[in-house]
């Protein structure tokens, strides 16, 4: 149990929000932690855009990139409950295009997919999948060539093209067999929108946002809320290292991705395009607040405020790791839930959180994580690209547990 004094906490919180503002690591970042469902740590700290000297607050937006897997999850989850879809139902009874999939093995060589992925394996990223920065080298040439969308860029591109490229290309495994961060949920999200016949925002809206009184879940943001968004940056040099300071990213930039060696391509305008599909990876935008409202539904076992979003059985299922030991993107002591990364081993992982703990991160600069044991919730909002949602978090989210 955490012991430690809220003084001592929160000074070494500011200490640590002051060092990477002044330090040059990101421009503006937002922090927000809860406790038994009350803030126990609230700051904003540095400014919303480069040069400028509006200070960054609570009430801006934020591009929350993956961080919106969680909310598809969530989604998903309740049209399970529904029975309207299945866990082992396969992918292809809802898009058929996923029917006969092909497999690139280790040798370059391909064969047939002995099946289409599943539903499960969509949420726990073991279908097979990939995403372009991620950098597998049997399918990164594959992916550019069909123009395989992260959902980060391409704007014009709608759900049934950026499907139909994805399904054109082969798996980098059968299904089932690994697990590689990739565009599964982009797939649940499509599924999602099949199963409904609306939009992937028109039932986060009406199924999760709406009874959580949240208003800022958007995916293609109108134009009465874009002056509240926070401008996106980059490290100016892009080593995965903190204070190397940082530039703007105006426009459709590939912007390297240290962790992989690979390049993401980032185009921080789709957040405001009305043809841009709803990714169910990456495409979401939220203010701390109303997210921090979400996750306080999922540590409560999906109620809020005496509304019931899913069962509490449900989240319990989602909450509980179901890759074993496979290897993930987050590295030794980490495995993978139905939507969450989630800590196994705190020492492998080199981490303070008490193993049971969730949560993941958004390229554009953003983590949030629910530690059960403790009843904590935090979550780091930046707008600054790659180290925003790693050491930059990491930081924050250590800086929370050593005060102890």
């Amino acid at each position: 149990m955490l012991a430690f004094s809220p003084e001592a906490r929160n000074a070494k919180l500011d200490e640590t929000l002051r060092g990477l503002v002044e330090g040059r690591s990101t421009p503006g970042i937002v922090v927000l932690i809860l406790q038994d469902g009350r803030p126990v740590y609230s700051r904003s700290v540095g400014v919303r855009e480069v040069g400028g000297t509006a200070p960054i607050g609570a009430n801006d937006m934020f591009r929350i990139a993956s961080m919106t897997k969680a909310v598809t999850s969530v989604a998903a989850m309740i049209l399970i409950e529904q029975g309207k879809i299945g866990l082992d139902d396969p992918v292809s009874r809802f898009l058929p295009e996923f029917t006969k999939l092909r497999v690139r093995g280790p040798d370059g060589a391909e064969g047939p997919a002995n099946r289409p992925p599943t539903i499960r394996e969509l949420l726990t990223h073991t279908a097979g999948l990939s995403y372009n920065f991620i950098n597998n080298p049997r399918l990164v040439d594959a992916y550019r060539d069909a123009r395989v969308t992260d959902g980060l860029d391409q704007p014009e591109v709608t759900t049934a093209e950026a499907m139909q490229r994805l399904a054109s290309v082969p798996l980098g495994y059968q299904p089932g067999t690994g697990w590689e961060y990739s565009l599964a949920t982009d797939v649940l999200g499509a599924v999602i929108e099949k199963v409904t016949g609306n939009s992937l925002e028109s039932f986060v809206t009406e199924r999760i946002a709406k009874p959580l009184r949240i208003e800022s879940f958007v995916f293609n943001a109108p134009e009465t809320v874009r002056s509240r968004f926070v401008q996106v940056t980059r490290p100016a040099q892009v080593t995965g290292a903190l204070g190397t300071g940082y530039v703007p990213v105006m426009g459709p930039e590939a912007v390297p991705f240290p962790p992989t060696k690979g390049t993401a391509s980032l185009d921080p305008n789709r957040a405001f395009s009305p043809t841009a599909y709803n990714s169910g990876g990456a495409g979401m935008s939220a203010t701390v607040g109303d997210y921090v409202r979400f996750l306080q539904m999922l540590l409560n076992e999906g109620e809020l405020d005496g509304v019931r979003v899913l069962r509490a059985e449900t989240v319990r299922q989602m909450t509980q790791n179901a890759t074993g030991n496979m290897p993930t993107i987050r590295g030794p002591g980490w495995g993978f839930t139905l939507g969450f990364g989630i800590l196994t081993d705190p020492a492998a992982a080199k981490s303070r959180l008490p193993a049971g703990s969730y949560g993941w991160g958004g390229i554009y600069g953003t983590q949030f994580w629910i530690d059960p044991t403790n009843r904590v919730i935090g979550v780091v909002m930046t707008q600054t690209a790659i180290i925003g949602s790693g050491p930059i978090s990491n930081a924050v989210r250590e800086a929370f547990y050593a005060a102890d």
